[in-house]
């Protein structure tokens, strides 16, 4: 399409080259006339003083003086040179029409193009009063290197008691765990209790058989045989008083893992507001998240800040390009073609880059209020597509400090070799 409009333009050049000469022509052609219109009136004169001479009047020496020496006159130079000047401007209009559409074919350029990059809003995470301010605007700062300090006393004594805390619930946790060992030893003594009397019974289960028997032969009195009797029944007593012992004991040992739980998790709970009363005190100090530069500082001592609150900013080193182009500039840009870049700040300096990607969407797709075109009346209207270029490091070697986020450039993108 554009090699048509480059024919076009060069055939409109030639047209107007005619055109100039015809001009030309007809400016000749209308001095000839105006020329000939003269000389008529110079020989009407000249007869005339021809008949005052003839009736003895003095020819005029003003009339003879005013009469054309020469019947044709030359074409003024003033005009040829005007039609030259002008044909030599247009023929210069045509030629560089033709360059610029042949440029135009290999080349997209946008100024609607600027330079990006990382800015990170750095902000208090808690709140207290400022008490050191380590940095200021434009000054380089390194990785976790501190920026600010906030007063430190509140969170220390906060510490402190969650330290206190923690101690307490450890304490309860040994207790819970000595409570089990008693138990255990309690069960442990209920059940030798148990065996114990199961062995009294059994025993005396055996004598009051054999004193039921010697009591059928008449070889002992009835009052041994009640003396065995009760015997049996205390070993009864006995044994049913272990067992009850024994699941009490065991009742002990399951209350004592409980409580044992429960003081753990109140020890877990402790460590865990020790942790954070450690966070909120290391919190006070405001350190860089990276390495690169301080800008936007609002920040001062005895400033009372607020979590979230903004107080610099810290800006990388690295930059990109951001160049929105038309969509009708995208029909022929692909990732990794090699573009120019002029920043208007540095006048004169080009910078080389690749196309890295396209943006997902149109500047306006991504814009607070998207245009709905199902609704009402319909414009059209050329968008624009963000498209990300990469700067090539040893193009801006010597210039990492100037070139900042923000600054606007042209990116010339080459689509065709």
């Amino acid at each position: 399409m554009r090699q048509f409009e480059s024919v076009r333009a060069v055939i409109g050049a030639m047209a107007g080259f005619r055109h100039l000469l015809s001009v030309y022509r007809w400016c000749a052609e209308r001095q000839k006339f105006k020329l000939g219109a003269h000389n008529s009136n110079g020989l009407a004169s000249l007869m005339n003083s021809t008949d005052n001479t003839s009736v003895g009047n003095p020819p005029d020496s003003a009339s003879q003086s005013d009469t054309p020496s020469s019947p044709r006159k030359r074409l003024p130079r003033t005009a040829f040179l005007r039609v030259a000047v002008t044909a030599a401007i247009v023929t210069a209009l045509g030629v560089g029409a033709t360059r610029y559409l042949r440029w135009a074919e290999r080349f997209e350029r946008t100024d609607n193009a600027y330079l990006e990059g990382r800015v990170h809003a750095v902000s208090a995470r808690v709140s207290g009063t400022v008490v050191e301010v380590l940095t200021d605007d434009n000054r380089r700062a390194n990785t976790d290197e501190p920026l600010v300090r906030l007063d430190r006393r509140d969170f220390e004594v906060r510490l402190d008691a969650a330290r206190t805390q923690l101690a307490s619930a450890g304490a309860a946790v040994v207790e819970a765990q000595a409570q089990i060992v008693r138990s255990h030893g309690e069960i442990e003594r209920a059940s030798a209790g148990i065996a114990r009397s199961r062995a009294e019974q059994d025993k005396a289960s055996l004598d009051i058989g054999r004193a039921g028997q010697l009591l059928h032969d008449d070889a002992i009195p009835k009052i041994e045989y009640d003396d065995a009797n009760a015997k049996l029944e205390v070993a009864r007593a006995n044994s049913a008083s272990a067992t009850s012992a024994r699941a009490v004991s065991i009742a002990a040992l399951r209350a004592a893992e409980a409580n044992l739980k429960v003081a753990e998790a109140r020890k877990v709970h402790a460590e865990a507001a020790v942790r954070d009363a450690e966070l909120q005190l290391s919190y006070t100090t405001v350190s860089a998240p990276t390495i690169g530069r301080v800008g936007k500082k609002s920040v001062e001592v005895g400033q009372h800040v607020q979590p979230g609150q903004a107080l610099l900013a810290v800006v990388e080193d690295e930059v990109w390009v951001v160049a929105n182009f038309k969509e009708s500039q995208l029909t022929k840009m692909r990732p990794g073609q090699t573009v120019e870049i002029s920043v208007d700040a540095m006048d004169g300096h080009v910078f080389t880059g690749t196309i890295e990607s396209f943006s997902p969407g149109t500047g306006a797709r991504f814009s607070l209020l998207p245009p709905d075109n199902a609704t009402g009346n319909f414009t059209k209207i050329v968008q624009r597509v963000p498209v990300k270029i990469r700067l090539d490091a040893q193009s801006v070697k010597g210039f990492e400090d100037r070139l900042l986020p923000g600054l606007s450039v042209i990116a010339t993108a080459r689509v065709r070799p």
